[in-house]
């Protein structure tokens, strides 16, 4: 697979997640009014997962890093790309090539479906994506809040009792929010291992942020919150099925505000599938949070 004239490509190497970190910042910044900050360790965390030698590809014009393009291969026989393309240089056949390469690549690896995203706010990149015969399968938003004051203090319903994660309940974080989001779209269950190896051992983990529900001695629902991405973050939320509807969601969001807020954020976002089968996103806007950009899934049948 070629570059497009005047760039080249190769794997990406480690020591490099720095780099692409500021070219991923620079296109958001480009695209959005509310921008997350990914910096270098998110980066190599991601890296960790898969083999940088054919799972990436980095492209490079003018002396510079022009793109950068990632495939995640998924149970589902399926291949994803993400993909940045350095807003000054858009319109140079980067993305094109970095399409044509996903498709390679999940022919080559006897794969079903290949998919990517783009910004709702990306028209061009919408056009260039649908134009290869991609279509639109999934709409994720972000969702973010902006506390001037405290938030309002949580109203937990009578029998249950909140505390944060302490040492050695890692597994019952992972049982119950891998539980909580079984029939969401896209969930692939993920071991102890897996966890160990992402989220536990990542850099921005931080226990006093993470919240057990208990109804007597059964963990019921867990949240798990962070300072990540510039501002305070809301990573999962979720409540097993028996208990919902009882309002345990909205307590747990706010005492993530309130820590959140006294800490000295200010900002507090998430991620969310706008389709998503529990209402998640009736239950953010009713805490006061809003829409603050859409990411659009696209796929192929190879």
């Amino acid at each position: 697979m070629t570059a497009p004239e005047g760039f080249t490509h190769r794997p990406a190497a480690v020591a490099e997640a720095d780099a692409v970190a500021e070219l991923m910042n620079e296109f958001d910044r480009a695209h959005l009014e509310e921008p997350d900050t990914v910096d270098a360790a998110e980066v190599a965390r991601w890296w960790s997962r898969i083999d940088l030698e054919f799972d990436t590809r980095l492209y490079f014009g003018a002396g510079r890093l022009a793109g950068a393009a990632t495939v995640y291969e998924r149970n589902a026989g399926q291949l994803d790309l993400d993909a940045f393309v350095r807003p000054d240089l858009k319109g140079r056949g980067l993305g094109s090539a970095m399409i044509d390469w996903l498709e390679h690549e999940a022919r080559r690896r006897r794969l079903d479906i290949a998919r990517t995203s783009a910004l709702a706010a990306d028209e061009p990149a919408k056009d260039l994506i649908e134009s290869r015969g991609f279509r639109p399968v999934r709409h994720f938003y972000r969702m973010s809040i902006d506390l001037e004051e405290p938030p309002a203090a949580p109203v937990w319903p009578a029998g249950f009792a909140v505390s944060t994660l302490r040492p050695g309940e890692e597994e019952l974080v992972r049982a119950v929010t891998e539980e909580s989001f079984a029939e969401h779209w896209g969930h692939e269950p993920r071991d102890l291992e897996h966890w160990q190896a992402t989220t536990f051992g990542a850099e921005w983990w931080d226990p006093s942020l993470v919240h057990l529900v208990r109804a007597g001695d059964e963990v019921v629902a867990a949240q798990i919150a962070a300072i990540r991405f510039g501002s305070g973050w809301i990573g999962t939320l979720g409540t097993r099925a028996p208990w919902r509807g009882r309002g345990l969601g909205r307590a747990m969001l706010l005492t993530a505000f309130a820590e959140l807020y006294r800490r000295g954020e200010r900002r507090i976002a998430l991620a969310v599938d706008a389709g998503n089968e529990t209402g998640a996103t009736h239950l953010y806007e009713q805490v006061g949070m809003r829409v603050a950009w859409q990411a659009d899934v696209y796929e192929k049948r190879m």
